[in-house]
């Protein structure tokens, strides 16, 4: 009878333990799905440089004009009279070596109405966005080319404006700071399968957005990770990063599509670099989108560790992650299949370029294959999760309704595609 009991216990104990290592091995397989560091071929040093923070401040001339760069995500490092009808607008970036983002914004208010002509001097770049004027901040007309005169190498360009005692806002793009950001993010709030919240702060203390997208069954679906405004004058990809968004939300087959799928958007990044009116980097003086590998800057780590804790505790699959930027030129940079080959969604990339093709009238898929080069999100999608990764690139001065008709269809071809698979 002991002799039975203690073959009982010990096989008991044999099963006891066998389900534990099982569930200490797939714990362990599990977790090595962390937040991994990558070692890119072009590695990037993202360690924090020093920037030229501009003086917010009012420009007096004793021409009666004033100039004004008091408001987030303004750009004017000084203005100077050269004679009555003449203005110097001093453009400089937060440090170098810099992408060309050459970024200005600025007021203007005079005691009397006159044509006068503002020229917009770079240091450390070239003329890049076509300037835009608003008498409210909220509604931008695009200044007439005849009102634009450039220099002999094409660096500098000088801008002649009617200006009066009511307040003139110029800026390189229509202006997207976090409060206006905010009021759109806020504004999604209460709709059906839409959760906001945020992840944390940034390095100077500005609220890290975050959007989720799903029926609240989120547990082993397939994720689809939406990113934009790594570089603050990236406004256009901005724009078409919203109506991406806002499409998803309003799809026929949206509630079909959360069955399998969780959407999980991070739509302002940079958040300090765009009310501090940078050309390009971070508070820390870094571009955000070379940080993918070390996440030395804290709204990279911030959101890179939030995206793998998130999916890990679901136990969910990220499949493909979009990176809303701007550029010249519309452009969709991808990873290029001679080189790599993606572990999720290989067949995604060509139908849904195609599908654009097909259901958007004279619209030619302008695709940039690429191997892992630097750190950008593209390359970390594939390294961090053997995901899909696409850079969605807007041109600088795509039409405004394309811009929206672009992000509209993208979206639902995109959940067409994913819920039918590789058909």
């Amino acid at each position: 009878m002991n002799s039975y009991r203690n073959s009982k216990y010990q096989a008991t104990t044999n099963i006891v333990l066998c389900m534990v290592l099982i569930v200490m091995f797939a714990s362990c397989e599990f977790s090595g799905r962390g937040l991994k560091t990558h070692d890119f071929p072009k590695p990037v040093d993202t360690h924090t440089k020093a920037i030229e923070r501009q003086e917010k401040r009012s420009y007096h001339t004793e021409a009666g004009l004033t100039a004004d760069n008091r408001f987030d995500a303004a750009r004017l490092n000084n203005f100077v009279q050269i004679n009555d009808s003449s203005f110097l607008a001093e453009i400089r970036p937060e440090n170098q070596p810099v992408n060309n983002s050459a970024w200005y914004a600025f007021k203007l208010w005079a005691e009397d109405s006159a044509t006068r002509y503002i020229t917009l001097k770079y240091d450390g770049g070239k003329h890049r966005y076509h300037p835009k004027l608003s008498d409210d901040g909220e509604n931008w007309l695009r200044l007439n080319d005849d009102a634009l005169i450039y220099d002999s190498d094409s660096i500098n360009v000088t801008l002649q404006v009617e200006i009066g005692p009511d307040t003139l806002w110029i800026a390189g793009q229509e202006i997207q700071d976090t409060e206006r950001v905010h009021q759109w993010w806020e504004g999604l709030n209460g709709q059906s399968f839409v959760t906001i919240d945020t992840i944390g702060r940034s390095a100077l203390g500005r609220k890290m957005l975050f959007v989720e997208l799903s029926n609240g069954e989120q547990k082993d679906n397939d994720v689809i990770v939406i990113l934009s405004r790594q570089h603050p004058p990236e406004v256009t990809g901005f724009l078409a990063m919203k109506a991406f968004v806002e499409s998803l939300i309003r799809a026929k087959k949206l509630e079909a599509f959360l069955e399998n799928h969780t959407v999980l958007i991070y739509p302002m990044i940079n958040p300090d670099g765009v009310d501090m009116g940078h050309w390009r980097h971070n508070s820390g003086g870094v571009d955000l989108n070379r940080d993918w590998a070390y996440y030395r800057q804290p709204e990279t780590k911030l959101v890179a560790t939030h995206l793998v804790d998130w999916v890990n505790e679901l136990q969910a699959n990220v499949l493909l992650g979009l990176d809303f930027h701007s550029t010249y030129k519309d452009v969709f940079y991808t990873l290029d299949e001679n080189e790599i080959q993606t572990k999720t969604i290989p067949w995604f990339r060509n139908q849904w370029f195609a599908a654009l093709e097909s259901k958007i009238e004279n619209y030619l898929t302008n695709e940039k294959p690429a191997g892992l080069r630097t750190p950008v999100t593209k390359g970390w999608f594939y390294s961090q999760f053997g995901a899909e990764g696409i850079t969605y690139e807007i041109g600088d001065d795509t039409p405004r309704e394309d811009i929206k008709r672009i992000g509209k269809i993208s979206a639902e071809q995109m959940i067409d595609i994913l819920m039918k698979g590789n058909e």
